[in-house]
């Protein structure tokens, strides 16, 4: 994933962006025009047709952010010394650009400036005046952002990201992700927001980047479509030495629960300026690989940064020679066991038991298919996994279990093939004719195989699909396949 911004919104770095390999583009809702997110979305949108490849689009909403207001000149903040927080109007020594979250603030609480260099802690509030310490000093200017680590913000919708959402409607983004997610239930307000005036519901990618967040991890990540480890506001409302395990953490519930997870911020941090990463940023990202995450995103880099391209062919290098490494490890003796998955429910041994399992949505059918295949793929040396899939749901469930074979997914909906990109390890490709038997699939699926080169005469393949395929029924079948002789 790569954020487009002033370095590449041109057509040219667009289109060079994507032939290095950015499958998902992400336009960060906090900076720039309406105007220049509608400008770069049917850039995407045509140079991605040109090239003949899914490419989906992200837009990122803002959600409340906290900054200082406008300061003449700069302010020093000498270590415990006293200074006082409040609206522009108010006389204080830091104005605040919005005031308001001051009275869900108490004393002993935090509030961090300039992504955690500036500690302050509040002491007292009088009116709309707070005051508070100086627990790490430092200079500060305008508009720097605030942190509130130990606050409970209620979470709300503003008005710009109302009209953000109607602009993702608009420009028919395919991801939406929200920020200042604290439960559950925040992502049910922003699905409401989406669905008035029957609207489309996007799907939504949390955004875990509050220690409140934290506390409800496997709740949100059950509500959420995908989730983002923001590494950068999580290293500022938690200590340090807990972020590298928190991302293990937060990987490894998304992938028992079956949910996409972006590892994000600060991944080739010094190529905004440097032509190369350090050894350190290497090694960040193939340990995000290792760890199993489905997408690696780059933030400044890209969006700002001297080097866009050279990034983007940097994190694609690390990336695949990182997969290179566990594909090996998996095949060595003593690999290390995969992570365990929601334990499905044994299948009932009577035939009307199971259709009444599976009417009651106690048997999960597609899962244990996917499974299965995985497992066919690997004892049958498949060179092809092969999924039809409608909405994105069957590819969920296979790539979630990171198969050894390569897996390829056919859909009729072109936005499907865009979101299933954030997928690990999926090669989404559009089947231009519906059909409606089982035979007929097959021969397309062979042919199209065939005539771009990924699979060959005598390859073995396993299949998925719901049949019979005109009733549009969860997957429920599972094939051994051999493609045909020219």
């Amino acid at each position: 994933m790569a954020t487009v911004g002033p370095a590449t919104w041109s057509e040219k770095n667009l289109r060079r962006l994507l032939k290095a390999g950015v499958d998902v583009v992400r336009i960060n809702l906090s900076h720039g025009t309406s105007e220049e997110h509608r400008r770069s979305v049917k850039r995407i949108r045509a140079i991605a047709e040109d090239l003949e490849r899914p490419v989906a689009v992200m837009l990122d909403l803002m959600g409340p952010r906290f900054r200082l207001g406008e300061i003449e000149g700069e302010v020093k903040l000498k270590r415990g010394g006293s200074i006082s927080l409040g609206a522009p109007a108010s006389g204080a020594d830091l104005p605040l650009d919005d005031a308001s979250f001051l009275s869900h603030m108490r004393p002993g609480e935090r509030l961090m400036i300039a992504d955690g260099r500036i500690e302050l802690e509040i002491q007292s509030k009088r009116g709309k005046l707070a005051r508070a310490k100086v627990v790490f000093g430092g200079s500060v200017s305008s508009r720097k952002g605030i942190n509130l680590p130990d606050t409970n913000i209620p979470f709300t919708i503003s008005n710009k990201d109302r009209r953000d959402l109607d602009l993702a409607h608009e420009l028919g983004a395919d991801w939406l992700a929200a920020s200042y997610v604290g439960r559950a239930h925040d992502l049910d307000a922003l699905r409401r927001a989406m669905g008035r005036g029957g609207g489309d519901v996007l799907p939504l990618i949390a955004k875990l980047e509050r220690a409140r967040a934290v506390e409800h991890l496997e709740e949100i990540v059950a509500a959420a479509d995908a989730v983002m480890v923001a590494r950068g506001d999580l290293g500022v409302e938690l200590p340090l030495d807990r972020v590298p395990v928190l991302q293990k953490r937060i990987i490894d519930a998304s992938r028992r629960q079956g949910k996409a997870v972006i590892v994000a911020t600060q991944m080739l941090e010094s190529m905004i300026e440097q032509p190369r990463p350090t050894r350190a940023e290497s090694s960040d990202v193939a340990n995000a690989v290792f760890d199993g995450a489905d997408a690696l995103m780059l933030s400044g880099e890209t969006a700002i940064g001297q080097h866009p391209i050279t990034a983007v062919k940097t994190m694609d290098a690390i990336i695949r020679r990182a997969e290179e490494y566990v594909r090996e490890r998996e095949t060595l003796p003593g690999a290390p066991a995969p992570v365990p998955f929601e334990p499905l429910k044994p299948l009932p041994i009577e035939r009307e038991e199971a259709d009444e399992a599976i009417d009651r949505r106690e048997l999960d059918v597609p899962g244990a298919v996917a499974a299965a295949a995985v497992e066919a793929g690997r004892h049958l040396e498949a060179k092809q996994i092969v999924a039809l899939s409608q909405g994105g749901f069957t590819a969920r469930l296979i790539a979630r279990y990171r198969p050894q074979s390569p897996l390829t997914v056919f859909t009729i909906e072109p936005r499907t093939a865009r979101r299933i990109q954030l997928l690990w390890g999926v090669r989404p490709l559009v089947l231009e004719s519906t059909v409606r038997r089982h035979d007929e699939v097959v021969r397309l699926i062979d042919e199209r195989l065939r005539s771009m080169k990924l699979a060959h005469s005598g390859d073995l393949i396993v299949l998925l699909m719901g049949d019979p395929i005109p009733e549009r029924p969860l997957t429920n079948l599972i094939r051994a396949y051999r493609i045909r002789d020219e």
